[in-house]
């Protein structure tokens, strides 16, 4: 983690405050793809190469604004599944077609977590 105190950069929490990478969708999508130390991520262009540990987010208006985010927690059959606590969601298949939240507009972002970079 890097970037405190100020919570418009890096991906932090500390003594009780946090980076808006930490606490929002959003901007932890922009986070991801643009970091070049720490915690980075590649975005790819479908669910069938997310691998355990990787993120998905969510468009549910297909407006370009982030609404939610998951984490793949498990892969079955080929199929990521994934863990949310808005809604408690345990291995829910990573489309969200089961969801409220749910839109025939909705815009999936998948990335793959790279190896953190630590600053020197």
């Amino acid at each position: 983690m890097w970037g405190a105190p100020n919570r418009l950069e890096g991906w932090w929490l500390k003594g009780g405050s946090w980076s808006f990478s930490w606490s929002t969708s959003h901007s932890l999508r922009w986070y991801l793809e643009n970091s070049k130390k720490g915690l980075r991520g590649k975005r790819v262009a479908s669910a069938s190469e997310l691998e355990l540990g990787d993120v998905i987010f969510y468009d549910f208006q297909g407006d370009g604004r982030i609404d939610h985010s998951v984490i793949v927690t498990s892969i079955q059959d080929g199929v990521p599944h994934v863990n949310a606590h808005t809604s408690n969601s345990f291995h829910r298949p990573w489309e969200y077609k089961d969801s409220t939240a749910y839109t025939p507009n909705m815009k999936y972002y998948f990335f793959h977590i790279e190896d953190v970079i630590l600053p020197i």
